[in-house]
C-alpha cells in the first residue's frame, strides 16, 4: 500500500473513531445523569449529593437522578461506577478517597478504574457524644478514656471511611483508644448514638447538627483550625489542648476511567456553574460545608496525597482495610 493511502486510511480510521466516541455520547446525554452515592439516604454524603444533583439539571441541561448504592465503606458505589460506561452518565458522588481498597495499593492504581472530575466541597467535623455520658469537655472525654481503656465505643459510617480515619487522628493525638464500631452509613450511626448504642461520633455538621437543639447529643469540639462562625461557643480540638490538629471531609465526583477528556471537561465546567450559585452556596452553608470547585488536575492530586497520607495508619494496624 502506498504510503499517501495508508495515511489516508489512518486518518479516516481516527475521524470514525472520533465520530464514535462524539456519537456515544450524544446519545448519553439524552439520557438522565445518574449521580451515585455510595452511602445510604440521610448522611452527609447524601445530603450534599442531592444538593449538587438538583443544580446540576440547569446547569448541563439534561435531567438528573440520584442513586444510592451503599455497602463495603464505599466500595459497591466506586466499582459501580468504575464498571459503568465511559461516556460520562454516571457520575460518583463521594468523599475524596471513593473507595477504601485503594489505600492498600500504589496510590495511582485509583486513576485506572476512576477519572477525577471536580473537587465539590469540605467540612470540619464535629466531635459529638451522647448527652448520657458525663463528659462535657474533649479534656473530661480523653480522661474517662484513659481511665478505663476500651470502655467507650466510637461510631463511623463504615470501616476505613474519612469519619473514622479523622477519629483514628485524633485518638492518637489525644493518647486513647476507644473500641470502633462501623457502620453502612451515617444515618444508622447517628441513630445509634442517640439510643446510647455507642457513646462518641468524630461526623460532619450535616450529620450531627440537626439533633443540637434537641439536646440529644452534646458537641465538645470542632476540628477546623478555628471556631465555626455558626457555633462561636464550641472550641476547636486545638484549643482544647491539641496544638495543631486539623481534620476534614472533602468530596469530590469521579467517572469511570476511559471517559473522553471532552466529556469531563464539560461535565466539570457544569459543576463548577452549579458550585457558584448563590442557592448552591447557600444551602452547602447551612449544612456547614465551604464549596471547593477546581479542575480535574486538582482533584486527582488531592486524591493522591490523602491516600498516602492515610497509608501510614493502615502500615501501623490502626486502620484495617476489609477487601
Amino acid at each position: 500500500m502506498h504510503r499517501r493511502t495508508l495515511l489516508k486510511h489512518l486518518a479516516l480510521g481516527a475521524a470514525a473513531s472520533c465520530a464514535l466516541t462524539l456519537n456515544r455520547y450524544a446519545i448519553a446525554r439524552e439520557a438522565p445523569l445518574r449521580v451515585i452515592v455510595p452511602f445510604p439516604p440521610g448522611g452527609g454524603t447524601d445530603v450534599l449529593g442531592r444538593v449538587i444533583a438538583a443544580t446540576l439539571e440547569g446547569a448541563l441541561d439534561r435531567s438528573v437522578v440520584v442513586e444510592n448504592k451503599p455497602g463495603a465503606s464505599g466500595m459497591l458505589g466506586a466499582d459501580y461506577t468504575a464498571n459503568g460506561a465511559k461516556d460520562g452518565s454516571v457520575l460518583l458522588f463521594a468523599g475524596l478517597v471513593p473507595s477504601v481498597r485503594y489505600y492498600t495499593r500504589p496510590p495511582e492504581d485509583v486513576l485506572k478504574q476512576l477519572a477525577p472530575v471536580c473537587p465539590i466541597a469540605r467540612s470540619p467535623y464535629m466531635v459529638a457524644v451522647n448527652s448520657g455520658l458525663p463528659a462535657k469537655t474533649l479534656a473530661e472525654l480523653v480522661a474517662q478514656a484513659r481511665r478505663e481503656p476500651k470502655s467507650l465505643t466510637f461510631g463511623s459510617p463504615g470501616n476505613a471511611t474519612p469519619q473514622h480515619l479523622a477519629t483514628e487522628l485524633l485518638q492518637a493525638a489525644c493518647g486513647i483508644d476507644m473500641l470502633h464500631v462501623p457502620y453502612r452509613g451515617t444515618g444508622p450511626m447517628m441513630t445509634d448514638l442517640l439510643g446510647g448504642q455507642i457513646q462518641v461520633v468524630v461526623a460532619t455538621v450535616a450529620a450531627v447538627e440537626p439533633y443540637l437543639k434537641s439536646g440529644r447529643l452534646r458537641v465538645l469540639a470542632v476540628t477546623s483550625r478555628e471556631r465555626l462562625a455558626k457555633y462561636p461557643d464550641i472550641p476547636t480540638v486545638a484549643e482544647s489542648g491539641y496544638a495543631g490538629f486539623q481534620a476534614q471531609i472533602q468530596f469530590g465526583t469521579y467517572c469511570a476511567a476511559g471517559t473522553p477528556d471532552a466529556v469531563i471537561a464539560t461535565l466539570n465546567q457544569g459543576i463548577n456553574t452549579a458550585l457558584r450559585t448563590e442557592a448552591v452556596g447557600a444551602k452547602l452553608a447551612e449544612q456547614g460545608f465551604q464549596p471547593t470547585g477546581g479542575t480535574p488536575a486538582q482533584l486527582q492530586q488531592a486524591l493522591l496525597t490523602e491516600i498516602r497520607d492515610v497509608a501510614a495508619l493502615v502500615q501501623a494496624g490502626k486502620v484495617r482495610v476489609d477487601l
